[in-house]
């Protein structure tokens, strides 16, 4: 919880208008956001989120995800995960894609993350399987606490997602009783492979 009240520190610092303020939060960004808006209702004007775990519900993600929350695979999944970074970097955002549907990420955002890759004694790949081996906490917290989420949200998801199905931003959308917003031929990464979908979906949340 430290970390999502540092967050509110920050935006409250900022001298942002929060009433006039929307936040575009994906992947394992997705539920810091939610839990701080649980805490604080009128952290934003409008919350966007998609292709992310809000719920504890291995059977739709990835085989590897899960695999990063069960038993003695944790290890195995993490070391592989170190194994392969150069693979990850160079596939992780079109993995799940037919060819047509692949695109370029940015060179330099490539050597960025491989440049910050290990960190000590740490790698990305640790870092990550540490946070989340840890993450089923915060998923059953927020699912406990829905009911108090009143910040309007707005759920969009990438047809094609890999890591995170559809079939979580549906039931995400229903327990919430919002629409879902299913962008055709997109992944997990609908703001790398698409940017103007995600800007679309930010000046729409204006309107």
């Amino acid at each position: 919880m430290r970390s999502i009240s540092s967050r509110s520190t920050r935006i409250s610092r900022s001298g942002i208008d929060t009433s006039k303020l929307t936040i575009h939060a994906t992947d394992i960004g997705a539920l810091p956001t939610l839990l701080l808006a649980v805490e604080k209702p009128d952290i934003a004007r409008t919350i966007i989120v998609g292709d992310f775990a809000p719920f504890n519900r291995p059977q739709f993600m990835y085989a590897a995800l899960q695999s990063l929350k069960a038993g003695p695979a944790m290890d195995q999944v993490r070391a592989s995960l170190n194994s392969n970074r150069d693979e990850i970097l160079e596939n992780t955002f079109t993995r799940g894609l037919p060819k047509e549907g692949h695109f370029q990420v940015a060179r330099e955002f490539k050597d960025d993350m491989s440049r910050g890759w290990t960190q000590g004694a740490m790698t990305t790949a640790d870092a990550f399987s540490r946070y989340y081996s840890h993450f089923t906490q915060d998923q059953d917290h927020f699912e406990s606490q829905l009911a108090r989420l009143k910040t309007p949200v707005k759920v969009v998801w990438g047809e094609k997602d890999l890591y995170t199905n559809k079939e979580m931003g549906k039931e995400f959308a229903e327990r919430l009783q919002v629409e879902l917003t299913v962008l055709r031929g997109m992944g997990h990464f609908p703001q790398l492979q698409n940017p103007m979908l995600a800007i679309d979906e930010v000046r729409a949340a204006f309107r």
